[in-house]
């Protein structure tokens, strides 16, 4: 009997030690993964609007481009290094991926034409889904507007991609996210058709 609560005991203080060593890395390496995570962010704003040289934020009261399998995180308007206003890039969240909310920044430009989509976070599967943040597959959205549809048997069509190989779900939830900031851009900013999500 003894030994079965010296036992308990030790495994209750190894547990309470390694409880305490997990708080107290999380305490030093927190304020170092909320800075990476916010410049991968501002990198990606970078990365799908690369003419810009300056994005400031928007503050946005209401939408209808959004619903509930889509939302906007954050909208920014994106000026050249003169100072012309060139385009917008909006942070957006799809509710709808196989594996959950996948996050992804879009540039569209005045003309309503996208100049970059990245998938900044995602939890698809990998080899499947996961392949939406693949730039071969990504790029495909570069230069549409409008209304964006997938084929699963090959894209034939001006304004159509090609799915995702076994990953019809991934494809649909980032084409709608698109689709949806193509007419969040339209309707908020006056930019281009805009898409239907």
């Amino acid at each position: 009997m003894k030994k079965i609560i010296l036992d308990t005991l030790k495994l209750i203080a190894i547990t309470l030690i390694a409880g305490l060593l997990l708080s107290v890395v999380y305490q030093l390496t927190k304020d170092t993964i909320a800075e990476a995570e916010a410049k991968e962010l501002t990198d990606s704003y970078s990365a799908v609007m690369e003419e810009a040289s300056e994005f400031v934020e928007v503050t946005v009261t209401e939408t209808t481009a959004f619903d509930d399998d889509t939302s906007l995180n954050t909208a920014l308007t994106a000026y050249d290094s003169d100072g012309n206003v060139i385009g917008t890039v909006l942070s957006v969240t799809s509710h709808k991926g196989y594996g959950g909310d996948i996050d992804i920044t879009i540039g569209i430009d005045t003309d309503g034409v996208i100049t970059g989509v990245v998938v900044t976070s995602m939890s698809e599967t990998s080899g499947l889904g996961a392949n939406c943040q693949n730039e071969e597959w990504i790029s495909q959205y570069i230069g549409k507007s409008g209304e964006i549809t997938y084929s699963k048997t090959g894209a034939t069509e001006e304004n159509e991609i090609d799915a995702i190989s076994g990953a019809t779900k991934t494809t649909r939830a980032v084409t709608n996210a698109v689709n949806a900031a193509l007419d969040f851009a339209a309707e908020y900013f006056g930019y281009g058709e805009g898409g239907e999500s």
